[in-house]
């Protein structure tokens, strides 16, 4: 958990790394765990959990997918010394992402002062406790510290942000890509696009602002509950998406500045989603905000040969047309769909039915703004003939029936025999909000860049989508590899695992009175003899020959 005053705490450094690097479906119960290993002595098999070997795998992932290769193209070249390679310092930045370590200086004690964390990154131990180099150390006032560190956390910071936007950009689309080689995407895909706002202050280089009027609760001389209206100034940019629904993995992503309207860049970063998932797939469906309700823009994704779902403001002319229209007995009949909600717990639990009515109105002709130059089109012109679109018109919503006027409509290019078909697409629009833009937010710090400039918001949005993306894809491949596994496949994971443990990278001190050792850690739970049949199956060997390999030479020496 953060502490009293918003820091990263160790405990939930560790907990972060965990989630998100380890694929686990088992539910936590350490008392009845402990309780089957102190009256079964025996286990299915043991995971190393500590940072080290958990980063050691997923960097594993990348190397088979061909990403490390991309994070070399991203070196700006701009360093006067070459002590610490740019690849090392990527990673230690990499690392602060996965992480979630809210801001730089923070990584001092998270990150740069581990051992195990900074050999992976290719420093070494002396690195680690002294420093990479001595320039500084004779001109600081403070005491030196028992260990220093390996960087200076405003090294790592000044350096990362030097990588341009357009090569930082070019490392998120090859990530996708490279990701879509592996077809983790389905083949036809359902998309989601939005904009979300990077509010930052106006001490930030570079950002943009907008001023709004807003209203809220007066004081004083007005009554109670009245409102009055004030200009509210926000400062920062603006992050566009396009999210593919299934995986809730980000296909695409573009920057610009706060003022920006929504419908400015859909186009573009609807171009650069098709791009990256062209290897395994296709777009087939995007549904977009109210706030990008734009028809040329509209208009342009259906002759892409999209599918497209938006829904209306509520005083358009085609909303209430097809209000109206969904009244006459000439209109298909109402959809309704019944659904058991479960709440509460316990004595307290109870179903719910919940109804949603719908319905289907098909071609609309009141929506003359979709059309090739949009509202800017002359519908006034003798021989203009307007392009009918399908609308869904919802009448009760979760048991809750509106007033007329205030139905919610959705407009769409699909067919709407089937309402819920185009209702279902939009209703996954909110995974969009909820499970990647207020995720990167609120657990992954999004809007804590390495520098208050307009690169350090470029690193950090488009390093967080990546690793967002690639940790997700991550652990799908992990549940995939364990799948096979317990099929009796070979698994590039199982090969993976049977290389860590040799490689001994796991290890326990073991105290005894006046005594210790150090072991793998599966030496110490087959020498306390508890069984871990997957470790004796990959590594072919006993409890004995361990034995051996410590107290009898000529054994060992077989061994």
């Amino acid at each position: 958990m953060l502490n009293c005053f918003g820091m990263t705490t160790q405990n939930k450094f560790q907990e972060t790394i965990y989630d998100r690097l380890f694929w686990h479906t088992a539910e936590r119960d350490d008392a009845k765990v402990a309780d089957h290993l102190y009256h079964r002595r025996e286990m299915d098999v043991v995971y190393a959990m500590d940072e080290a070997t958990l980063f050691d795998s997923f960097f594993n992932y990348l190397q088979e997918i061909q990403v490390f290769d991309h994070l070399l193209n991203i070196d700006p070249k701009k360093q006067r010394r070459k002590n610490v390679s740019f690849y090392q310092i990527t990673l230690v930045f990499l690392m602060k992402v996965i992480g979630s370590v809210k801001t730089m200086d923070e990584i001092s004690d998270l990150l740069l002062t581990d051992e195990l964390l900074m050999n992976m990154c290719g420093f070494n131990a002396y690195q680690v406790k002294n420093g990479s180099c001595q320039r500084g150390v004779k001109l600081s006032k403070k005491p030196r510290p028992e260990i220093r560190g390996s960087l200076c956390v405003d090294t790592v910071a000044n350096h990362i942000v030097k990588i341009t936007s357009v090569r930082i950009e070019y490392l998120f689309n090859r990530c996708i890509r490279q990701l879509a080689k592996q077809g983790i995407f389905p083949k036809k895909i359902h998309a989601a696009c939005d904009a979300t706002l990077y509010e930052t202050t106006s001490k930030f280089k570079g950002c943009g602002s907008v001023t709004h009027k807003v209203k809220v609760k007066a004081r004083g001389y007005r009554k109670t509950g009245e409102l009055k209206e004030v200009s509210v100034t926000l400062y920062g940019w603006k992050v566009w998406a396009i999210y593919e629904i299934k995986t809730g993995i980000p296909l695409a992503i573009k920057i610009d500045t706060i003022e920006k309207p929504d419908n400015l860049h859909i186009l573009a970063v609807l171009e650069q989603a098709k791009k990256n998932v062209k290897h395994s797939g296709i777009i087939d469906s995007l549904v977009i905000d109210r706030g990008f309700l734009d028809g040329k823009v509209l208009y342009e994704i259906d002759q892409q040969g999209l599918e497209f779902v938006i829904p209306l403001k509520r005083n358009m002319v085609a909303a209430k047309d097809a209000r109206q229209l969904a009244l006459n007995s000439e209109c298909p009949a109402p959809v309704t769909r019944t659904v058991e909600v479960v709440h509460g717990y316990g004595k307290k639990k109870y179903t719910e039915k919940v109804f949603t009515t719908l319905v289907g109105v098909p071609d609309i002709l009141t929506c003359d703004w979709f059309n090739p130059k949009g509202s800017k089109a002359n519908t006034t012109k003798n021989g203009y003939e307007p392009i009918s679109l399908n609308a869904v018109v919802v009448k009760k919503w979760n048991n809750k029936t509106p007033p007329l006027e205030k139905q919610v409509v959705f407009v769409t290019n699909m067919n709407v025999k089937d309402p819920f078909i185009a209702f279902d697409r939009y209703d996954d629009r909110s995974l969009m909000e909820n499970k990647l833009f207020r995720e990167v937010k609120q657990n992954w710090h999004f809007e804590h860049p390495p520098k208050k400039t307009k690169e350090g918001v470029f690193i950090q949005t488009y390093m967080t989508m990546a690793m967002k993306a690639l940790t997700t894809a991550f652990l799908k491949w992990q549940e995939e590899q364990l799948h096979l596994e317990a099929l009796g496949k070979q698994t590039t994971w199982k090969m993976y695992r049977r290389k860590l443990k040799v490689l001994n990278r796991n290890k326990l001190i073991v105290f005894a009175g006046q005594y210790f050792g150090i072991f793998p850690s599966h030496e110490v739970f087959m020498l306390a003899n508890v069984p871990v049949h997957d470790i004796a199956t990959e590594l072919n060997i006993t409890r004995e020959q361990i034995y051996a390999k410590y107290t009898d030479a000529p054994l060992a020496e077989n061994f």
